[in-house]
């Protein structure tokens, strides 16, 4: 099993990121890679700008932790057993956002899945700090 955790300072008290965040359907409002996002129950459906989809089960909401859990069911990326996390946590006058998995390679080589990973969470994140500049 691989683990990764990228995090990244945002210039906005932990309330405000979560408002942007906490809403596992509105993925696609804040990433930009994701060019539209559904949630049907606990079922969520990420499609990319290329077309393809991801397909995930929301394990786990919990807006006092201003967390979510995650695992995907069906994807084009090279993995399988991903379980993720997203978290806002205070510093300061601002937040830190944390986004963590773990999962296992399939079909590539580890590290081209850990750095496709962080690509994609760095992404996102610095994607939050721009709608954040403080």
């Amino acid at each position: 099993m691989y683990s990764i955790t990228v995090t990244s300072h945002v210039n906005a008290t932990p309330d405000t990121v979560w408002k942007t965040i906490g809403d596992p359907a509105a993925i696609s409002g804040w990433h930009p890679a994701i060019a539209s996002s559904s949630l049907d129950g606990a079922t969520r459906l990420c499609t990319l700008g290329d077309g393809a989809e991801i397909h995930e089960t929301i394990l786990n909401v919990d807006a006092g932790e201003r967390s979510y859990t995650y695992t995907i069911t069906e994807s084009p990326l090279p993995l399988t057993a991903y379980k993720s996390t997203i978290q806002v946590i205070e510093e300061g006058t601002g937040s830190v956002v944390e986004w963590s998995a773990d999962f296992e390679p399939a079909g590539a080589p580890a590290e081209e899945v850990v750095g496709l990973l962080k690509g994609v969470y760095q992404a996102g994140l610095a994607a939050l700090r721009q709608t954040y500049p403080g």
